[in-house]
């Protein structure tokens, strides 16, 4: 993961992915998933238009964004999956545990 740019737009917290997510990225991840529900908010939408591939560490990294998103009374979604991230996602059943869209205004628009 080359870099994490996060944005607010209402209540709503954008955390845009530039690179892949690997091992060495999912502890960032959680430590930034973190310090938003608890500075910001608890609502996050994660772009991840200029992400590739994430590997299982990196899976492990949403679900528990996920988790604390939720205990936190919010959401993780997901927007703009490529093919192949949307694949893995399928193949390992986790896909049904988030909320996919097409768009960054659908995913913001869902809260």
């Amino acid at each position: 993961m080359k870099n994490v740019t996060t944005t607010k737009k209402g209540s709503v917290i954008i955390m845009a992915i530039d690179g892949d997510i690997e091992f060495d990225d999912s502890i960032q991840l959680n430590e930034t998933f973190n310090t938003i529900i608890k500075k910001d908010s608890a609502k996050i939408v994660l772009d991840l238009k200029d992400c590739n591939y994430i590997d299982s560490s990196g899976l492990g990294a949403l679900v528990e964004g996920l988790k604390a998103t939720q205990k936190a009374n919010g959401d993780l979604r997901l927007c703009h999956l490529n093919e192949d991230f949307q694949e893995i996602l399928m193949m390992t059943r986790i896909i049904k545990y988030f909320q996919v869209f097409d768009s960054l205004d659908d995913a913001i628009n869902s809260f």
